[in-house]
């Protein structure tokens, strides 16, 4: 039908009535009766095009009186994907690696800035890298940009509203150093115009550098407290002898070292440890897990173990609720929502056996229908909202949550998921339609082998318990879960694109406003939400640690995907735009700002400064609008 179309408008001298190398933008310069040839031929405007081609359903299905229609139905699926983006990252993808990062024994720490700062920065990264595939290279940096213009200003300047507290000095100082140089970087690149392959694995260099510092201060540190330690025990051990000297009573020599060596009992904590690494709390905050220590093997003793979990419920920080004792004093081994992971608070309780495939629908209901009658009607809007996507995701992703007293498992739901899940990520990668010998397609063979291992898990599992081989469950879950937001994220790309042609808007515009408030929405409600609940210093440091481990592994790993590829290390080109001057500058100002006042302030905060970074970043923004509207000229 195109192809007919296309040749009706071409000339005698078989050739089209435009351009085909024009900018995708200029079709506004045609007539209507134009438009859709533009938009299905020229190779800026196909080259955006990704799973749905949204310039056909714009500039051929609609008419012009119905563009006003069509945009609104975009801007609600617009919407719909970072849901389903923020909701895949943060409910499937986080507890994953969180599963991952258990089995193979990672401490904490180690976890934080690796497998967890990939997961809490998945959005960003694969957002970055869908815009360096459609050569958009100003789309990726802008939204990485934005999002932490707009975390270390708006977000942190609400942490610093909320109440006045004391950072942790060398964490601060470390984190928003690093993240000066890398944004100082980043300008460096624009300024020369081209961006190559290797400046992003100049990039993992720098965050491998961040490891290296985060665990060696880290190593220090725990060594100092052990000398402390010691120190308090000598002194301790003196003051026993001297009390014996003095023919104390055995009561008072017993009493004393017992009560004071409670006192002392893990003062490494969460929130008063100089250096934790807070980068990881969105994972904390949405999936509720708890740390296991030691990293012990996934399996049925892992039950037991959930079974002791229950009897602490005094260590668990909750987020939803009160603060138990332990947190107020500090104490914070674990942000979990009342023992209650993010799983099972969207699922209903199971009070009696109505049979194993009740139970698999109630593992997929995306909806808690007990709870429902007593919902505000804004949070039933927001459980609507989310439901699709989190429906799909059941399905096909598997989810190992160690907060769960089940751990999540269901016979039926994992015998799927192996079906859909890897029928999936096939289907994504399109070696599904590859040919075996040019017969045999590869999608039936994988299909069949899916079915056969599902065939396998349902026979070698019992109904209730899960089995040995559970945790690998967490690996596919991990491969499934980032094949969806590779997906998400390029379909928000593409269909940001798309408006920048429908309303002429450049990709800095739209990267460093729509794509960083979508990509950071969480990371405020997760940071003002624990800021509120007595631990602003762990909020104010995910902050600035956040968007560093974004930037870095946003720049880097796409750069190393192509790497991968095979791509040949082309440069990309950089148009150094007043409208990235402006934004350098801004964030610069903001970062520099708070770096001084913070020292000279001797790192006591004042609720005052929060206002001052959140009308900093408003006047940005207005300015940043204004200056695209071609209403004003940029101070630059």
């Amino acid at each position: 039908m195109t192809l007919d179309y296309a040749f009706i408008y071409k000339d005698v001298n078989d050739s089209f009535p435009f351009d085909l190398d024009a900018e995708c933008t200029e079709i506004h310069d045609l007539n209507a009766s134009m438009q859709c040839l533009f938009a299905t031929t020229v190779e800026d405007c196909v080259e955006i095009i990704e799973y749905l081609d949204y310039n056909y359903y714009i500039f051929c299905s609609l008419t012009v009186d119905r563009i006003t229609l069509g945009t609104t139905t975009l801007i609600i699926w617009l919407a719909m994907l970072f849901i389903a983006l923020g909701v895949t990252s943060n409910y499937f993808l986080c507890p994953a690696l969180f599963t991952i990062s258990n089995h193979l024994g990672l401490s904490q720490n180690v976890a934080g800035v690796t497998l967890l700062a990939f997961g809490n920065g998945s959005p960003d990264i694969f957002s970055s890298a869908a815009g360096l595939q459609k050569a958009s290279a100003e789309l990726a940096i802008a939204s990485l940009v934005g999002a932490g213009m707009f975390v270390t200003s708006v977000v942190a300047g609400s942490v610093f509203f909320t109440q006045n507290f004391t950072l942790m000095i060398r964490p601060f100082l470390r984190d928003i150093g690093f993240y000066i140089i890398a944004i100082a970087w980043t300008f460096a690149l624009f300024s020369t115009g081209t961006s190559y392959l290797y400046h992003g694995i100049g990039f993992v260099a720098l965050y491998f550098m961040y490891i290296i510092v985060v665990l060696g201060s880290r190593f220090i540190y725990l060594n100092r407290q052990k000398q402390k330690d010691k120190e308090k025990d000598q002194e301790k051990d003196s003051e026993k002898k001297e009390q014996e000297e003095k023919k104390d009573s055995k009561a008072e020599n017993s009493e004393k070292p017992s009560t004071n060596s409670d006192i002392t009992v893990d003062k490494i904590t969460y929130d008063n440890d100089p250096e934790a690494t807070a980068v990881v709390l969105k994972a904390f905050y949405f999936g509720g897990f708890e740390w296991v220590d030691g990293g012990r093997r996934l399996s049925k003793a892992h039950i037991r173990l959930d079974e002791r979990r229950r009897s602490r419920q005094n260590s668990i920080f909750s987020v939803d609720g009160s603060i138990a004792s332990n947190e107020k004093n500090g104490s914070c081994q674990s942000i979990q929502t009342k023992g209650m992971s993010s799983t099972e608070k969207l699922t209903p309780a199971i009070n009696d056996d109505r049979g194993e495939f009740y139970e698999f629908l109630v593992k997929v209901c995306p909806v808690n229908t007990e709870k429902w009658q007593n919902l505000r009607w804004y949070k039933r809007f927001i459980v609507i909202c989310k439901s699709p996507a989190i429906l799909i995701m059941r399905l096909t992703v598997p989810v190992l949550d160690t907060s769960a007293d089940d751990l999540y498992w269901n016979r039926l739901l994992i015998c799927t998921q192996c079906i859909t899940g890897p029928v999936f990520i096939s289907l994504v990668s399109e070696y599904a339609f590859y040919m075996i010998g040019d017969v045999f397609p590869v999608f039936i063979l994988l299909l069949a082998v899916s079915v056969c291992c599902s065939v396998m898990v349902y026979c070698t599992s019992d109904r209730d318990t899960p089995p040995t081989y559970h945790w690998l469950f967490a690996y596919l879950g991990f491969g499934v879960a980032v094949t969806w937001i590779y997906c998400l994220a390029n379909e928000i790309v593409a269909l940001l694109q798309v408006f920048g042609v429908i309303f002429s808007l450049s990709d800095a515009i739209l990267g460093l406003t729509i794509l960083a408030w979508g990509n950071s929405l969480s990371d405020f409600l997760s940071n003002i939400a624990v800021a509120r609940k007595e631990f602003p210093r762990m909020a104010i440091s995910a902050c600035f640690g956040g968007p560093l481990l974004a930037l870095l592994l946003g720049l880097g790993i796409p750069c190393i995907i192509e790497i991968i590829k095979g791509h040949a290390p082309a440069p990309f080109p950089l148009i150094f735009s007043s409208q990235f001057i402006f934004l350098f500058c801004a964030i610069m100002i903001g970062l520099f700002t708070t770096a001084f006042l913070m020292i000279a302030w001797k790192f006591h905060t004042r609720r005052a400064y929060g206002i001052f970074l959140i009308i900093l970043y408003v006047v940005f923004v207005t300015l940043s609008i204004l200056a695209e509207m071609k209403v004003i000229d940029l101070p630059v």
